[in-house]
């Protein structure tokens, strides 16, 4: 009986001091220290807890973070070899196109293609080659490299002789939204009507 007693005023005890520990005089929760059990308290309030990566220097522990706009390769390369998908969709758009520059380009279906893959191939690639370009002279060589393949210079060509024929028009493609697309074909001529406003729609 008193052995229970006792049991119980001790628990009780150690009940009041962890109270004491979790919670400052305020009222407010204690921040747990990141090698605490997360939760200890019950509270849900704990920073991240320790890992092995944290505390194992063969897991990269102390190890200082990558900088996001690191000009070092070891950092941008896998960066670029991520996006690449994104290039590799933006790029596929013009397949069915490739080659053709008739009329049929004016409207429908087929200028609403021709339209969506200039507007995603050179939104794509001008931000990408803006992004790069902060980090410094080495990620920008890499990412003009990256936008340099037979099929871009492919590209190039043909909405260059897009424009030339009058089946896309500069002002289709503001500056503002598509510096890329700008800079590229800045001193490409628009020879004739080609689509007029009324053909595109």
């Amino acid at each position: 009986m008193i052995a229970a007693a006792a049991r119980t005023v001790g628990v009780i005890a150690l009940a009041a001091v962890a109270f004491v520990y979790v919670f400052e005089p305020g009222g407010t929760h204690r921040v747990l220290d990141p090698n605490d059990p997360i939760a200890a308290d019950g509270s849900l309030v704990a920073g991240r807890a320790h890992t092995i990566f944290d505390t194992n220097p063969a897991y990269g522990a102390f190890r200082p973070p990558a900088r996001s706009d690191s000009d070092d390769p070891a950092d941008f390369e896998p960066a670029i070899k991520r996006d690449r998908g994104w290039a590799e969709s933006d790029r596929a758009l013009f397949k069915p196109l490739l080659g053709r520059l008739d009329w049929s380009l004016c409207k429908g279906s087929d200028h609403a293609l021709l339209m969506m893959a200039v507007r995603n191939y050179y939104g794509t690639r001008g931000r990408e080659k803006h992004n790069f370009s902060l980090r410094g002279p080495r990620a920008t060589a890499a990412v003009e490299q990256e936008w340099s393949t037979p099929l871009d210079r492919q590209i190039d060509d043909y909405v260059r002789h897009a424009l030339h024929y009058g089946i896309v028009h500069k002002s289709d493609f503001p500056a503002k939204s598509y510096p890329e697309f700008a800079h590229v074909f800045a001193d490409t001529e628009e020879f004739g009507v080609g689509c007029g406003g009324t053909d595109m729609r």
